[in-house]
Order: structure tokens, then C-alpha cells, then sequence
């Protein structure tokens, strides 16, 4: 079986794509056309938030980790396909082998997109089939831009991508709310991208609540209180969700022990990861690896 793939735009050719002829770059904007051959059955993830439209029709089959099968899908030119940040994607293609390929990075999400949402960015799940007439217009203009019959600069690219950028997240994104919205108080941007980006850097060690609020500067009890109150679990939680969703994407790859990826992800035992596995997601890591491999 296939291992995962991670795919980084920012990377000249990336994974899985064997050739990128024509690329413009601004503010943290990829645009780029591909060249993606014909793909037998693999996992894959993205460094950037990544919008694809294929140059023809392609037939392909994708899931996501926690589908239980594969979904079949027709993919055109009238239809984009969104792979965010962080979710690991199986899937295999046939037929038409070049796509426009647009890259959102994060720091073009921190410095165009959180402002409008009040400092978070939406949470995106991926879409095989995405048709909508402003964002495939759109992605018109980009393939223009790449053939040179716009009068595309970066400063034009940059205004293009910041409107794509919002009508993506306004129309299809999901903005993280606890009940009915969060609670005053939380955490600022800032120091949820410090402490989010410490959390995800640090999942193989032992973390503890007094080290995280050193992170952001605040004593422990009330970074305990701010931490709910912004992500609408303890701090414990949210450390063991993160640990428990790389662990979905190293369980993909079947030359990694169990035994391996439990201290990979921060777990001194089989048993401890286990137990957490379970708990997070209602099965243990074994039969979630056999149901997808």
C-alpha cells in the first residue's frame, strides 16, 4: 500500500507533480499549472490551503480518514477540487493529467482572511466537487494571468487572491464556535497561532499546562480558563486530539509499527495510545489501520 504524500507548492516540482511550467507568486498567493500523472491509490496532504481545477475530465476515487469507503467522482472544468491544511486524503485518478493549481499559504490566510473573521481563520473540510460561478471565474482569471493575456502584476494577482481567498472562506469555510459562540475573554489571534503552532510542533513529548502558559505568558489557571473559553475544550483535550490526528496520518503508512507511532505522537506506551485512540475516535489504532489499508 501507498504512504502519505505530503505536497508542498511552495516546493519546485512538488510531490506528485512531475512538472510546473508556468507560476506566479505574490503575498503568499501560489498560482501555478500542473502537470499530475495519472495516480494509482495514494494518501495525500497539503502544506497550503490548495484549490485544483483540472484542465479535462478526470475520474477519481477519494476519502478522507474517517470514510469507511471510497467516493467516485467525475471531475471537470466547471468543478474545483479543495484539499485544506491538515486532513490526509486517499485518492487515485485516471484520465486528464494537467490542473491549475491555486496555493493559499498561511501566512496569506493570517494576513488576509482571520481579520474578517475577528482573528480565526474558518475551518475548510475538503470537497471533491466545488461549483460555484464567482470562484471558477475566477480561477479563470489565474489561468489567464499564467498565459500572459491579462494584465496581471503581482499587485492585481494579490487583489485577485484576496478576493477568491474570502469568498472561499465566507461560502465554505466553518467558523470553530463552542454552543453558541465564544466566550469573552479567550485568547487573542496572535496567541493562538503561538500557542496552536507550539502544541503541533511538540506532540512527541510530554507538554505540560505550566509550559504552555509560558508559551503566551499567562499563569496556568487562568490560560486554562482563556484556553476553553477560545477553543472550547481543556488544553489536555486539545493536546491529545492533535496527537490522535497525526497518528491517523502516520497509521496510514504500513512500514510504521503502532509501537512507533505511539511515541511518535508523544505516547510512552502501546497501551496508553491505545486507550487514547480509543477514546478520541472509538476504535483502536489496529482496526483503524485494516479498515483503510
Amino acid at each position: 500500500m501507498s504512504e502519505s504524500v505530503l505536497i508542498d507548492l511552495e516546493e519546485k516540482p512538488s510531490a506528485l507533480c512531475d512538472s510546473t511550467a508556468e507560476r506566479l507568486v505574490g503575498d503568499g498567493l501560489i498560482v501555478c499549472r500542473c502537470r499530475f500523472p495519472p495516480q494509482q491509490e495514494a494518501w495525500i496532504s497539503v502544506r497550503q490551503t490548495m484549490v485544483v481545477r483540472p484542465a479535462a475530465a478526470v475520474t477519481a476515487r477519494w476519502r478522507q480518514v474517517q470514510d469507511e469507503a471510497d467516493n467516485a467522482v467525475r471531475m471537470t472544468r466547471q468543478a474545483l477540487h479543495l484539499i485544506p491544511p491538515g486532513s490526509a486524503i486517499r485518492i487515485e485518478w485516471v484520465g486528464g493529467d494537467r490542473a491549475l493549481v491555486l496555493g493559499l499559504t498561511g501566512t496569506f490566510l493570517d494576513t488576509h482572511v482571520a481579520p474578517v473573521f475577528d482573528g480565526r481563520v474558518p475551518r475548510l473540510a475538503p470537497q471533491a466537487m466545488i461549483r460555484d460561478a464567482a470562484l471558477a471565474e475566477m480561477m479563470s482569471w489565474f489561468e489567464a494571468a499564467l498565459d500572459g493575456s491579462a494584465a496581471a502584476g503581482v499587485r492585481s494577482l494579490e487583489l485577485a487572491g484576496i478576493t477568491f481567498g474570502l469568498r472561499l472562506f465566507e461560502v465554505y469555510g466553518e467558523e470553530e464556535r463552542s454552543g453558541g459562540g465564544y466566550a469573552t475573554g479567550g485568547l487573542g489571534a496572535s496567541r493562538q497561532r503561538r500557542i496552536t503552532t507550539f502544541i503541533d510542533g511538540n506532540l512527541d513529548r510530554r507538554v505540560s499546562l505550566n509550559e504552555m502558559a509560558g508559551v503566551v505568558g499567562l499563569g496556568s489557571s487562568h490560560f486554562r480558563t482563556v484556553f476553553r473559553a477560545t477553543f472550547g475544550q481543556s488544553p489536555s483535550r486539545y493536546l491529545h486530539e492533535r496527537r490522535i490526528e497525526k497518528a491517523k496520518t502516520l497509521l496510514l503508512d504500513p512500514n510504521r509499527t503502532i509501537v512507533d507511532i505511539a511515541l511518535e505522537v508523544g505516547y510512552s506506551s502501546h497501551g496508553h495510545f491505545t486507550t487514547v485512540f480509543r477514546k478520541v475516535t472509538g476504535t483502536t489504532p489496529s482496526r483503524f489501520r485494516l479498515d483503510r489499508l
